[in-house]
């Protein structure tokens, strides 16, 4: 009974840790502007007066300002919080992709040129994400810990975060948290308390900022277990895409997805939920961020089902 549970509480560790992205990191993505020279009719052509080549110069002109104001009010800028870790990372890579997005991501440490921000031991993560976040049209955070003995207090960071977030005038915010099937067993556990409360904490946070006007929306992401990257991994746990890849689509298939809804609650029904990958979550969060789904993303498919937005 005692190895069983002791496989148990290891095999959520590991679930929980690997949901989210746990350090943090940004890179800024500057979008150049790029203008055509204008055609202008030649002044010392006979056939072209001077008030016409001052009125082509004055329209041309024009047309320019336009355009350059458009393409400035197209521009987003995002603040991703967890910017280094394994979804945060993907994150950010996919965001400096795209057409019409600027990017600011933190790290714990700001290494890489990133800006520093540690939810741990940070005296003030309000006015530092509220300063960060000005200009920001969305806040997308990935941060967490589990199995430290500051577990309550950095699950509970990103809570702050949308209350500073809210201050700065965002209007979108996106969390990576946890499955609610994997909370509930959670509960039961020790190990889990803290991570749990702080967990909640900050989605009670978010949808009291985010969800109570027209103007402001948010999104809680809720995997069972993501998997990435090259290497297999116990402190964080971590599961390579290559073998996690071949879980999924296994664990995706039409039969077991019919055992995993008729299963009961517990260890067996998540053990039998598909994986899903770091890139899938990532572009799932960049959906939600770009106001493409619903407030709620917590089973495999409606992450799955965000994900193919982008």
């Amino acid at each position: 009974m005692i190895a069983r549970k002791c496989y148990y509480a290891f095999y959520l560790s590991f679930m929980l840790y690997s949901s989210e992205a746990f350090v943090i990191m940004p890179s800024t993505k500057t979008q150049n502007t790029q203008i055509s020279a204008l055609k202008l009719p030649d002044a010392s052509d006979g056939d072209v007066s001077r008030r016409g080549f001052i009125t082509t110069l004055i329209t041309s002109a024009g047309t320019v300002v336009a355009s350059t104001a458009a393409s400035a009010a197209s521009t987003q800028k995002f603040l991703v919080l967890g910017g280094t870790g394994m979804v945060g990372s993907q994150i950010v890579k996919q965001l400096q992709s795209m057409e019409g997005i600027d990017v600011v991501a933190t790290s714990r440490d700001g290494r890489d040129g990133t800006l520093p921000l540690d939810f741990s031991t940070s005296l003030d993560v309000s006015g530092e994400v509220e300063k960060l976040a000005k200009g920001c049209t969305a806040v997308i955070s990935t941060v967490g810990v589990i199995g430290t003995p500051l577990d309550k207090k950095v699950n509970s960071g990103s809570g702050l975060a949308a209350e500073a977030a809210k201050k700065a005038g965002v209007e979108r915010f996106v969390y990576i948290s946890v499955a609610p099937e994997v909370r509930k067993f959670g509960q039961g556990i020790d190990l889990f308390k803290e991570y749990m409360i702080g967990k909640q904490s900050s989605e009670d946070a978010i949808v009291s900022n985010f969800g109570n006007d027209s103007k402001n929306s948010y999104t809680l992401i809720e995997p069972t277990f993501i998997y990435g990257g090259d290497k297999f991994g116990i402190n964080p746990p971590r599961v390579a895409s290559g073998y996690g890849s071949i879980i999924e689509s296994i664990l995706a298939s039409g039969p077991l997805r019919a055992a995993t809804n008729i299963a009961p609650e517990g260890v067996i029904k998540i053990a039998l939920e598909p994986p899903i990958s770091a890139d899938a979550v990532a572009k799932a969060a960049i959906a939600s961020a770009l106001r493409k789904t619903d407030s709620v993303l917590d089973t495999y498919d409606k992450i799955q089902q965000a994900a193919k937005t982008i």
